[in-house]
């Protein structure tokens, strides 16, 4: 039980140290999709949970295993792979897809292992597929979100014309 907080330490941690290779500009644009993504996976979280999908296991107090992840590696893959794939929704889908596999295929093997998360009714396949639809759903509040800030700033440069003159 104690090498599975300390490994839930290291990937948090890791993952985190990653951030500032980010970039001030790329974080502060997709920030508003990754706090959604870390929403939206704790509210899929818990109702899977109540359909007994998953298990989660203790993490660091106050925080189960989930949480941990939901705010670190998951959060900062966000951003990553944001930055790297957005405008490219082939490329955004591939990748997204790729990583899914792995961490569904190979990686949940060892995560059950160290007792952080166990699938219980619910196949890998199954989570493959939710995990394509969250991965759709985040791809789409940021296109949406861009728009709306287009939007935005459109009208600001507008007003701010008509006030020139």
């Amino acid at each position: 039980m104690k090498s599975s907080r300390l490994i839930l330490i290291i990937i948090f941690v890791l993952s985190w140290l990653t951030l500032p290779l980010l970039g001030r500009e790329a974080f502060k644009k997709y920030l508003p999709s990754a706090i959604f993504m870390c929403i939206l996976t704790k509210v899929l979280d818990e109702y899977g949970k109540r359909k007994k999908w998953w298990r989660f296991y203790k993490g660091i107090p106050p925080l189960n295993s989930m949480d941990i992840f939901n705010i670190g590696p998951y959060f900062i893959t966000s951003l990553w792979v944001l930055k790297l794939t957005y405008g490219k929704f082939p490329k955004y889908f591939m990748s997204n897809t790729i990583l899914h596999i792995l961490f569904i295929f190979h990686g949940i093997k060892y995560i059950q292992r160290l007792n952080i998360l166990s699938l219980v009714k619910l196949t890998k396949v199954q989570y493959l597929l939710i995990d394509a639809a969250r991965a759709l759903i985040i791809y789409g509040f940021q296109y949406i979100q861009e728009k709306i800030q287009a939007c935005f700033h459109s009208i600001q440069r507008k007003r701010v014309h008509s006030n020139a003159k």
